[in-house]
């Protein structure tokens, strides 16, 4: 006798744990706040010890334009989940309208148009028709083993603000507003992605003003500003919080956060950055504290950021001060 459980499950986005080296992933607000063109590649292995990881890369491009009171960008993702079993790919378009509301204050508005694309892998899942000496070699029977039934593809809208200036930031996006059908059978229809609410900020702390000169000669002194920082984020009946900080120089970056959801803890991110002229880079390990502990290897992460050549004589007055990771 051969008894079935089903439960209900509900997809999740992709996540960073350098989530300012991704911004305009993390909120659409933030696309064109340094106006000068930039580009940014983020690598992500999550679980590389356990059979299934996950493995996820994305580039994105944006840019601000007076003219347009705001800048422009674009993201394409692609995810492989469980070793490829299932692959996403998402390409965004991003807008993100600028005012400032007081001399030191700005006010940023951001929308995003997605469309994503999802497909399973056939040949990584077991089939049906079983030869008890060769294994897999006669057709499935199954009517819905047919490649269209494999591949699904939809559109999505987010957007989000964020108010900013040069001492404290604070954010909000929602991505999949329309929580758009991604089931790979229509028929069913029950396939909704749930919306993912996203509240962000934190705020930039001189040293200096924090009377730390006693700390003069010792390696505290090679760094000029500390940065407390904050995320919480639901999607369905997914919820964590990411509390953190770090300390930077000119050149130089460290810090450390601790991401929970609501029911368990999930991990400690050790985090370094180093910028050298118009390149930053950003490495990143999550120390694994859930259940799974340290057999499943973590997860590794890795950034690049390359400030490209600016459009305007005087890039300097057009900056956008924002979080900066």
């Amino acid at each position: 006798m051969c008894t079935l459980f089903t439960f209900k499950t509900n997809a999740q986005d992709p996540h960073f744990s350098q989530f300012y080296a991704n911004p305009m992933y993390l909120n659409p607000a933030i696309t064109g706040t340094n106006f000068c063109p930039r580009w940014i590649m983020n690598y992500r292995n999550q679980w590389p010890a356990i059979p299934g990881d996950y493995v996820t890369y994305s580039s994105s491009f944006d840019f601000g334009l007076n003219e347009l009171h705001g800048g422009v960008g674009l993201i394409a993702l692609h995810d492989n989940a469980g070793s490829g079993v299932m692959t996403t790919n998402n390409i965004s378009l991003l807008y993100s309208y600028h005012t400032r509301i007081s001399s030191t204050t700005t006010l940023l508005a951001g929308f995003q148009v997605s469309h994503i694309q999802r497909q399973l892998d056939t040949r990584q899942y077991f089939g049906d028709q079983i030869d008890q000496l060769y294994g897999f070699i006669y057709p499935t029977f199954d009517p819905f083993s047919n490649q269209e039934y494999h591949k699904t593809s939809y559109s999505d809208i987010s957007a989000g603000i964020l108010i900013s200036n040069d001492r404290y930031f604070v954010g909000f996006a929602g991505h999949h507003l329309t929580e758009p059908n991604y089931s790979f059978l229509d028929s069913f229809n029950e396939g909704k992605l749930p919306r993912k609410l996203t509240i962000h900020g934190g705020t930039k702390i001189i040293l200096y003003d924090l009377g730390l000169a006693l700390f003069n000669n010792t390696f505290l002194s090679k760094f000029s500003t500390i940065t407390p920082h904050f995320i919480f984020q639901k999607q369905s009946e997914s919820e964590q919080v990411i509390l953190g900080a770090h300390v930077a120089s000119d050149n130089f970056m460290i810090g450390s956060s601790f991401r929970r959801g609501f029911n368990n803890s999930d991990a400690i991110i050790f985090l370094l950055g180093y910028e050298l002229e118009k390149y930053k880079i950003g490495y990143s390990y999550d120390l694994t504290v859930s259940k799974l502990g340290m057999n499943s290897g973590g997860a590794h992460e890795i950034s690049l950021q390359i400030q490209l050549g600016c459009f305007y004589k005087n890039p300097s007055k057009n900056n956008i001060p924002c979080p900066n990771f």
